[in-house]
């Protein structure tokens, strides 16, 4: 009985890693963050740091990339950032609205000769009118996350470099004694 269910398991789970997998190759491909893909992104941002050879005219160079990167990086969340707390404001207004119309429109309907529906069926019907601007959220959450995200993997960057760049200073005082 445990093989059958093992085995159904596993088949379940593999079935989910293939849609996982046509969903990550899709979204890395497709879904545009400020015009450009993930992949663009990736190629952008992505640091490769040979620690073997971190000498220091190398980590100037890190260094200047970094904040070049940093600069732009923060630039784009801060935009990110400003977008979802718009979006954040315009659904909150755009459900409140909806529900008072509906209430409204239920008031009108039942001229006094009933109850209203309850509130979590009106929070529901509100919450579908207003779906689409949830949608846009949703993708604002996503994008301002991906910039934080950018933005932590630049700071370990420049963590990696700064103990480099001490490492050298260390090294190259006990050189001179």
């Amino acid at each position: 009985m445990s093989e059958i269910t093992a085995e159904a398991l596993l088949e379940k789970l593999l079935k989910g890693k293939i849609i996982h997998d046509k969903f990550a190759k899709d979204m890395r491909e497709k879904f545009l963050i400020n015009g450009r893909t993930i992949d663009t992104w990736e190629t952008r941002f992505k640091i490769t740091i040979n620690t073997d050879n971190l000498t220091p005219p190398i980590c100037r160079q890190f260094d200047l990339l970094l904040l070049e990167l940093n600069q732009e990086a923060a630039f784009y969340h801060a935009v990110a950032s400003m977008k979802l707390q718009m979006l954040k404001r315009g659904h909150d207004s755009a459900f409140r609205d909806k529900y008072f119309a509906l209430v409204q429109e239920y008031e009108a309907k039942m001229s006094g000769k009933g109850k209203l529906p309850a509130a979590a069926t009106l929070e529901n019907l509100a919450k579908v009118e207003t779906d689409n601007v949830e949608s846009a959220q949703s993708v604002a959450e996503v994008e301002e996350q991906f910039w934080s995200d950018i933005m932590d993997h630049l700071t370990t960057c420049r963590k990696i470099i700064e103990n480099a760049t001490l490492n050298n200073n260390v090294e190259a005082k006990l050189l001179n004694r």
